[in-house]
């Protein structure tokens, strides 16, 4: 009996500690679970939407390092989780450590980028958007009808919401520095994001504070706790038109 339990107990710590590496592996290299927390994506990404973000989209790096095995380039158009210290908000593992945010990618190093009247414009071409309607934005003040558009970034067609009569901040046109980025949310007036961080200059996200681009959703609540099925398994990927 005793050499039963010895053996029992012997199997459960190497299916833990399996369990455990596989966890880590998985988690440290390949895909990690995301919840938004957050409108600020809206219409595209709701709160209650868990994510599956790959962590191998832009290159595989050393666990808690920056050292990357190898490297991808981070495309215009790409829905990206990053990192950010500084922000006043608890940090995203218990608490501890930066916080994790989630926005779309606008700009590459080598553009340059300005942000007036509620339009980005990038590399001198304003970016054109074309009105789809109305559409019922619930603000802590109250429900606001916003105006929905998709929006076509320089060949990556998506959806965005914007306030009528809202001004918006104007950023000044800046040269975006080279391993860096800038990053707005789809719901633009409900944002903070590169236009707010360093106003009135661009606030840029380096390359390394990247963790990985997010690619479908897996599961959905709404604020009732019931499943939104028809968001489950929603392509997050951008999807880039010949130009």
């Amino acid at each position: 009996m005793h050499s039963f339990l010895a053996q029992a107990w012997s199997f459960i710590k190497t299916v833990a500690i399996a369990a455990f590496l596989a966890f880590f592996v998985i988690r440290g290299f390949i895909f990690e679970p995301f919840r938004i927390p957050s409108s600020s994506m809206m219409p595209n990404l709701l709160i209650g939407d868990y994510l599956v973000v790959s962590k191998f989209a832009y290159g595989n790096r050393l666990p808690l390092t920056n050292f990357f095995f190898w490297e991808r380039d981070v495309e215009r158009g790409d829905i990206v989780v990053f990192r950010r210290t500084g922000s006043g908000l608890p940090g995203s593992f218990f608490g501890l450590g930066p916080t994790l945010f989630i926005k779309r990618v606008v700009g590459l190093p080598g553009d340059t980028i300005a942000f007036e009247n509620q339009q980005l414009i990038i590399n001198g071409q304003t970016i054109s958007s074309t009105s789809l309607g109305a559409y019922p934005l619930a603000l802590p003040q109250g429900e606001v009808q916003a105006d929905l558009k998709r929006e076509d970034l320089l060949g990556v067609q998506h959806s965005i919401l914007q306030i009528p009569g809202e001004a918006g901040p104007r950023v000044a046109e800046s040269l975006i520095p080279a391993r860096h980025y800038v990053v707005v949310g789809d719901n633009r007036d409900n944002s903070r994001d590169s236009r707010y961080w360093q106003e009135p200059a661009w606030g840029f996200v380096p390359k390394d504070d990247i963790m990985g681009r997010a690619e479908f959703i897996v599961w959905s609540w709404n604020d009732n706790w019931r499943p939104r099925l028809e968001r489950v398994m929603t392509n997050l990927r951008a999807v880039h038109e010949a130009r």
